[in-house]
């Protein structure tokens, strides 16, 4: 009887806890709101039904933020156990996070990408560095596994120092990850690609030709590879990505997607 009733208080509490969350975000932004709302003040001003967040995009969300609170709980258990001396469960933390860390989360639309930074002071900053340098040696192995590894390392580059000099960099080699032979997710790479010139607008590789010519050759989602290309053109710190960019952008323009 114990048993069952105690049961039936973690089903209510799990019930308790989804419902808090469904209630306390709007389905749009995803800003905090009241439990008795779907959708904040301004996105029941500027929306109109049709352009609410899709099921998709709610439950995409809701990954986002369940990967988060994961890691960040199983965190705080390992914390616990090293502080309470308890060897056994400690191990079992720290393996459970080592596994986590070997595991990829890609990026299933571009939410989480954010408007290009401004203003942001990038510092060089040793371990950040360090991590780096770590990611490069294991993206440089022929292992599969290798390269989760150094997606990971990069990962928690962008987490952990996100004032780093390397962020843009970190995000544009996860871009190459993705993009090369062990993996062919061409829409995680060019959704990484964008985030590299995102983190830093003054990166040196050509962040914003690779994610417009990933969409255009190996995606064939032309009218993202147009938009993309047209930003390329006027944002791309080079001449030469500029001027790459609106000679493909022509062509598009013009109904020639596949010619080129």
């Amino acid at each position: 009887m114990k048993i069952v009733k105690m049961f039936f208080v973690s089903v209510c509490l799990v019930f308790v806890s989804y419902t808090a969350f469904a209630a306390n975000y709007c389905l749009n932004c995803f800003d905090l709101i009241d439990e008795s709302e779907k959708y904040c003040v301004v996105c029941k001003a500027k929306l109109s039904v049709d352009e609410l967040k899709t099921k998709e995009e709610q439950l995409i969300h809701a990954v986002t933020v369940s990967r988060k609170n994961y890691r960040e709980t199983l965190d705080e258990l390992r914390q616990y156990y090293q502080e309470t001396g308890n060897q056994l469960r400690l191990q079992k933390t720290r393996r459970e996070l080592d596994a986590l860390d070997k595991v990829p989360q890609p990026l299933y639309t571009d939410e989480g990408l954010g408007n290009v930074r401004t203003g942001v002071i990038l510092r060089d900053i040793e371990d950040a560095n360090t991590l780096f340098n770590d990611a490069m040696m294991y993206k440089k192995s022929f292992s599969k596994e290798n390269r989760v590894t150094a997606i990971k390392r990069l990962e928690k580059l962008m987490a952990t120092y996100p004032d780093s000099d390397k962020v843009g960099d970190a995000a544009f080699e996860i871009a190459e990850i993705y993009a090369g032979s062990y993996f062919h997710d061409y829409e995680s790479a060019a959704k990484y690609y964008i985030k590299s010139y995102q983190l830093n607008p003054y990166i040196k590789q050509p962040a914003l030709l690779s994610a417009a010519e990933t969409y255009d050759k190996m995606l064939a989602d032309h009218e993202r590879a147009k938009a993309i290309y047209q930003q390329a053109a006027l944002y791309s710190p080079d001449a030469k990505s500029r001027k790459k960019a609106q000679a493909r952008l022509s062509v598009l323009e013009q109904g020639t997607a596949g010619k080129k």
